[in-house]
């Protein structure tokens, strides 16, 4: 694997639920750990059924799509309880998607929080066809060890080892995602209707 690679990391920005109906999603574009060679954005509902198809567009209609050697995300849950697929994002995109996670997360709570909603059958059912989480140890390239739980289509474990150390610099989270999470928490307070 090339340590010049391009890989893009999509978060969504920061929102607040009583006001917003709509949030950015941001996809950074970064080769390597340190080169930032792009920001792309769109728009999603808080809480709609759209994430997969609109994170699509935006990757397939940037000038990006065919240098792209991953997609970062930060969970398959995006801009409340938007649920990407990542098997068809991989499908539609032909690149790699991996959740970066931290800590495991309370499907029980997850759970009740969708029942909430209308189509939560729907939306459970997406997340549940996502890949299994994955504990996975790698050191970044500063030599810290880091221990994140992932979730991969179109990698094998050991494949996602190598990008990570290729794509951590001095944090376990590789720099495209981490720069997306930065920006979209830059907008704390922004209202998009």
């Amino acid at each position: 694997m090339k340590e010049n690679i391009r890989t893009i990391g999509i978060d969504d920005s920061a929102f607040d639920r009583l006001k917003s109906t709509k949030t950015f999603v941001f996809g950074i574009i970064v080769r390597g750990n340190s080169l930032v060679e792009g920001v792309l954005r769109t728009e999603i509902q808080i809480d709609g059924l759209k994430a997969t198809e609109k994170i699509v567009s935006m990757i397939t209609n940037s000038k990006y799509h065919k240098q792209l050697k991953a997609i970062f995300l930060r969970s398959s849950t995006i801009a409340a309880f938007n649920i990407i697929d990542m098997n068809l994002l991989y499908e539609k995109t032909s690149i790699p998607v991996i959740t970066i996670l931290t800590e495991r997360p309370d499907e029980d709570n997850v759970e009740n929080a969708i029942s909430n909603l209308d189509d939560w059958k729907d939306r459970l059912n997406i997340l549940n066809k996502n890949p299994p989480i994955k504990e996975i140890s790698f050191y970044n390239k500063e030599r810290r060890e880091c221990v994140v739980l992932v979730q991969q289509v179109g990698l094998n474990m050991s494949e996602i080892k190598k990008l990570l150390k290729i794509s951590c610099y001095s944090s376990c989270i590789p720099e495209s995602l981490r720069l997306a999470d930065k920006i979209g928490q830059s907008f704390k307070g922004f209202i998009l209707d």
